[in-house]
């Protein structure tokens, strides 16, 4: 019976993660940050970890930044935020009139799904996840 309920807790943490979409739009129209992990792919035989960046650069004016970042974590550093990017000068960033219209570019362009964005910071739990996956 422990087992199932620890295997039951697991499963409630993965997917308070994620935003709804409503808490998605709201955080944003808040000014907060939104970000959402797009993977890892190899560049000259290195991990490249690939993510999004959505949020509210001025009123009624949303970006959407898309950022390359080195693997530089390990087990106890996962913030992936301050890793160092691929080409820091040169991340992608577009301006939209709307939240949706935001949305819609980062799903048509990069995407992006609309169910797997999560608060600021939360980037890492999903980089914990990749890294535990690649471990032996």
């Amino acid at each position: 019976m422990f087992a199932c309920s620890q295997l039951n807790t697991r499963a409630r943490l993965s997917m308070t993660i994620y935003l709804s979409p409503l808490e998605l739009v709201a955080r944003v129209h808040l000014g907060k940050e939104v970000e959402q992990w797009l993977g890892a792919v190899q560049q000259e035989g290195q991990p490249i970890l690939q993510w999004l960046c959505l949020y509210q650069e001025e009123p009624h004016q949303y970006a959407v930044t898309y950022i390359e970042s080195y693997d530089e974590g390990d087990e106890e550093w996962q913030d992936v935020a301050s890793f160092s990017q691929v080409e820091p000068e040169e991340s992608p960033r577009q301006l939209f009139p709307s939240v949706e219209q935001a949305l819609a570019f980062a799903r048509q362009t990069y995407g992006a799904a609309p169910d797997r964005f999560v608060a600021s910071g939360m980037i890492a739990a999903e980089y914990a996840t990749y890294w535990r996956s690649k471990q032996p």
